[in-house]
């Protein structure tokens, strides 16, 4: 069985970022800025943008997960949050979709042979406050 940890990097921060790119594109901010903002290539940006990048898992059909991506993306621009900060909250983020067990579904179409209904990995590991 694959790494949460493994996953989580591969499928889930990736969606994350994905998320957070466009919800600053929408809020008018530049390729080149959100690359700035968020500590990345702009190239990269740009496959986000694109859905090259981070469409596996679509976080729209996670509103909560999706909320706080919007909060954070708020808050980059409202109060010119560090890149350290941004990492951080990014990862805070990714900690709850898997504390969640949002990503047992897309694990299930990764690892057929996983029971995803005796795992209880993910809640265990990524304890988070909101």
């Amino acid at each position: 069985m694959k790494s949460t940890y493994e996953l989580a990097s591969k499928y889930v921060v990736p969606a994350i970022k994905r998320r957070l790119v466009l919800e600053l594109a929408k809020k008018g901010l530049m390729g080149v800025e959100i690359a700035r903002k968020l500590g990345i290539s702009q190239s990269l940006v740009t496959r986000y943008l694109s859905g090259e990048r981070g469409s596996y898992i679509n976080i729209d059909e996670y509103a909560d997960i999706a909320k706080l991506v919007e909060g954070l993306a708020n808050r980059i621009i409202e109060s010119h949050m560090s890149e350290y900060d941004v990492v951080r909250e990014l990862d805070r983020i990714v900690m709850v979709f898997m504390a969640r067990k949002y990503l047992c579904k897309k694990h299930k179409e990764i690892e057929p042979s996983i029971d995803i209904t005796k795992c209880n990995i993910c809640p265990a590991l990524y304890k988070v406050n909101i």
